[in-house]
C-alpha cells in the first residue's frame, strides 16, 4: 500500500511580530521539555567470538 504523504506548507512571513513571538516561545519551550525528557540509551557490546 502506499502512504497518503500529508504535506502542509506554512509562511512565517504571513505572521505578525506577536504570533511569531508566541511561536517561538512554543518552539523553545517544546526544545526545553524534550532535553529535559531525553531517554538514555544503553550501547550493547558485541562480541567478536
Amino acid at each position: 500500500m502506499k502512504k497518503n504523504e500529508e504535506k502542509i506548507g506554512f509562511d512565517l512571513s504571513l505572521l505578525s511580530l506577536e504570533e511569531l513571538l508566541d511561536c517561538y516561545t512554543n518552539i523553545c519551550d517544546f526544545l526545553q521539555f524534550l532535553e529535559e525528557n531525553k531517554l538514555e540509551t544503553e550501547e550493547k557490546e558485541t562480541s567478536d567470538d
